[in-house]
This record gives structure tokens, C-alpha cells and sequence, in this order.
């Protein structure tokens, strides 16, 4: 499910008539990326893992989404264990999210 916030900006925004429906194409052809941080590292988030479900499965709610109003999903980026993370590693991570954000397919 989506944080509250970010539930609140889908219903204002991908909205029927506008985001999809039969003239809604203000987002076709458009690319969506999810950046995803975790609390707990990688490991957990597999079949047999605590959270039982891959981060892929996790967010097919919103790849649903984005076919739905024609917009091209793009693999997330996700960093894993922000939990345990030191502050070098939080850095690191902005970096290369930052790098991802420009050549996501790299």
C-alpha cells in the first residue's frame, strides 16, 4: 500500500478524464520510477524471508497502476536496511540514486 501522502497525490492527480479513461492520456508514454528504502536488508524481502514477498511483488499495485494510465514502468530503485545503514553507506545510496535516476537501465 501506499504512505498516506502518497495515496492522498494519487487520488487528487490520476484522476478519471485526466490520468486515464477514454480522453484521460496527460501521462501516456511518460516513465515511472519508485525509489524504495527498507528497514530491513534484502534477504527478508524474498519468498521464505520475514516479509515474505519480493520488493517486485511488493510494488505490483503501483506497475498496475502505471499500465493502467499508459505509463512506462521503469525497475525500481531500492535500498535495503536503511535500518543498520551507517551514514557513509545513506550517502553512497543518494549517489547512486542520483546516477540511477539519469540511466536507470545502467
Amino acid at each position: 500500500s501506499s504512505p498516506p501522502l502518497l495515496k492522498k497525490w494519487q487520488d487528487l492527480v490520476l484522476t478519471y478524464g485526466w490520468a486515464f479513461g477514454s480522453e484521460g492520456n496527460a501521462l501516456h508514454g511518460k516513465e515511472l520510477m519508485l525509489a524504495v528504502s527498507t528497514g530491513s536488508e534484502a534477504e527478508k524481502y524474498q519468498a521464505g524471508g520475514a516479509n515474505h514477498y519480493s520488493i517486485s511483488e511488493l510494488l505490483k499495485p503501483f506497475e498496475a497502476t502505471s499500465n493502467l494510465i499508459g505509463m512506462k514502468y521503469l525497475p525500481p530503485y531500492v535500498f535495503y536496511g536503511v535500518n543498520y545503514a551507517a551514514a557513509e553507506d545513506i550517502s553512497h545510496s543518494a549517489k547512486r540514486l542520483a546516477e540511477y535516476i539519469q540511466q536507470p537501465f545502467v
